[in-house]
């Protein structure tokens, strides 16, 4: 697989509009990560775009209008994909990089009643409504994605500025978490405070 390349705000929303044009019938896709923040104008541009859907009927039709759009699938998935348990992993000729999950994100994350909540629409193109996941919920997103993406920490700075960490724990204590994967937040939080020299509240309520 080669080498994903970085993803623009523009880039993203065309190929968006041109899947929305080509599905037949209304569809919702939850945008977390990268590019979420993107088009909350937090950052320029994502190295993936993750993707969340509520069932594999909008997954499948999404799927369907994505092929017209000139994506396939990888004939290799990098580890780092891997570890993050998604249904799909998609890209284009131009190294453009997608990576689609049903309902729950590194195997566990559920995209709760309440993260849909708090989920902001962005845009509606034709069939296609497209949400972003709240600034509360990309934070345990990415602080709950692989250790070796080193990058989401910078990205957690970013996204640090009036976060809700009583919505967080919440969210946390709401759902059913291996111990692993809690374990794992933990360490990344440390990780988190470490490098940008933060206060970090809701690691003392963890441990």
């Amino acid at each position: 697989m080669s080498e994903p390349k970085l993803y623009g705000k523009e880039k993203l929303l065309a190929d968006l509009q041109a899947v929305g044009k080509k599905i037949p019938k209304e569809i919702t896709v939850y945008l977390i990560g990268g590019c979420a923040m993107s088009f909350r104008g937090l950052k320029e541009s994502t190295k993936d775009v993750d993707i969340v859907f509520k069932n594999k009927e909008h997954l499948n039709l999404f799927l369907d209008a994505l092929f017209g759009v000139q994506y396939f699938q990888p004939v290799q998935i990098k580890i780092e994909h891997e570890k993050l348990e998604p249904m799909r992993v998609y890209e284009n000729k131009d190294g453009f990089h997608l990576d689609l999950f049903i309902e729950k994100v590194v195997g566990k994350l559920h995209l709760s009643d309440s993260m849909i909540a708090r989920a902001e629409l962005y845009k509606s193109y034709e069939s296609l409504s497209v949400y972003l996941l709240s600034k509360e919920d990309i934070f345990l997103f990415k602080g709950l994605a692989s250790e070796s993406r080193e990058r989401d920490l910078l990205d957690m700075r970013i996204i640090l500025s009036n976060i809700n960490w009583g919505i967080i724990e919440k969210e946390l204590n709401s759902q059913k978490l291996s111990k692993e994967l809690t374990f794992l937040f933990i360490r990344r939080l440390e990780r988190f405070r470490e490098v940008h020299l933060l206060d970090v509240p809701l690691l003392k309520k963890l441990k």
